[in-house]
């Protein structure tokens, strides 16, 4: 079982998701769906090559869909580092 970590762009992109969520869905859906982002991130962590290449942003760079955001992810020996997580509608390339 793999492991991951966030980098502080990914820790701010999860607060900011948050944030939205709360203000228009509520707490607890906000709590719903990141806890659905943690499960998808252990997802990536078990299965390294789940996710498309995304070399055309960086190199090594893979990047998995998980409703409305997409989770960019470096895989690292036998974990992987999350280095974003963006809404699916955003200029995925002017955040790295």
């Amino acid at each position: 079982m793999g492991d991951y970590r966030l980098t502080s762009s990914a820790e701010s992109d999860l607060a900011e998701i948050a944030d939205f969520t709360i203000e228009n869905f509520g707490i607890e859906q906000a709590r719903r769906y990141r806890d659905a982002l943690e499960a998808c991130f252990q997802t990536i962590a078990d299965n390294p090559k789940l996710g498309r290449e995304a070399d055309e942003i960086a190199p090594m760079l893979r990047r998995h869909q998980h409703k409305s955001h997409v989770v960019f992810y470096l895989p690292e020996n036998n974990d992987v580092l999350i280095v974003r997580v963006l809404h699916e509608n955003r200029d995925f390339e002017q955040h790295f």
